[in-house]
């Protein structure tokens, strides 16, 4: 079967290192050459793109999407198929989606339910996070499970969602810690789950049922303090974290200081 030929000449190809004028030559897809002036044999079979004054940049990966997730009552908009496309048409090449276990379910059984929504729908590449929302033996076991045999090096535990899919500390220190042993990445969706909850009741209290009442009931102290608890528990353990989706100047400034001190 003939190779599909491309050659994208005269653009700026930007890197994480540097940006310079090239050409890029790429043979089913697959990058072979970047470099001023290429001259890919044989001409005939190729098909030759003119990027003069245009950036030519790899494909970005989205570390943290939620296709068809069905959060407490409701299900997001795009699915596996119409996220991707928008993806693709964005110039984004792969997303890591989150597969999300009920609070005594089993983290096999929701990687193999996200995959099976996943697969037959996906325009490009993708993995799986999976979200550890309780604790106990049974979820260390499904962990190695998943980390040897699945491929999945990255776990998500929530502080916030109360009774849905919030860790107490203790458990926040069991899976820290067993992050660090297995080698997979600890990431954290850091806000005071408690505070949120009464904050959340004050609102009902008063009649605000719109939107505006899930800023309310979440000002920027409830994820500043959060950050903080998750990286003195994981900073405990010695064990990395990555904090999600960091939304507040103050949260900012926790994970800034933590870094200057080397957590």
């Amino acid at each position: 079967m003939p190779k599909q030929r491309l050659l994208i000449k005269g653009g700026k190809v930007v890197n994480d290192d540097e940006s310079m004028e090239a050409d890029v030559y790429v043979e089913d897809g697959v990058v072979q050459q970047v470099g001023p002036n290429l001259k890919p044999e044989p001409p005939t079979g190729l098909t030759v793109l003119d990027a003069t004054d245009k950036l030519v940049i790899p494909g970005g990966i989205d570390t943290h999407t939620h296709m068809q997730f069905p959060f407490m009552g409701s299900t997001s908009k795009d699915d596996f198929y119409t996220g991707t496309k928008a993806a693709v048409a964005g110039g984004t090449t792969m997303i890591i989606d989150f597969a999300v276990p009920q609070k005594g379910s089993s983290l096999i059984e929701a990687f193999d339910t996200w995959k099976s929504w996943a697969d037959p729908k996906v325009c490009c590449d993708y993995s799986l996070h999976v979200a550890v929302t309780w604790w106990s033996n049974k979820v260390k076991e499904e962990m190695k499970s998943l980390a040897q045999n699945k491929g999945v090096n990255s776990f998500k535990m929530f502080m916030a969602y109360k009774d849905v899919y919030m860790l107490s500390d203790e458990e926040l220190y069991a899976a820290f810690s067993y992050c660090k042993e297995l080698g997979t990445v600890a990431q954290v969706h850091a806000e005071n789950g408690e505070l949120i909850a009464q904050n959340a009741k004050k609102m009902l209290a008063m009649g605000i049922t719109g939107p505006e009442g899930h800023m309310l009931s979440r000002p920027e102290e409830v994820e500043a303090e959060a950050t903080q608890r998750a990286i003195t528990i994981a900073n405990a353990v010695n064990c990395p974290l990555f904090v999600v989706h960091i939304m507040s100047k103050s949260a900012a400034r926790v994970v800034t200081n933590a870094r200057r001190e080397g957590k």
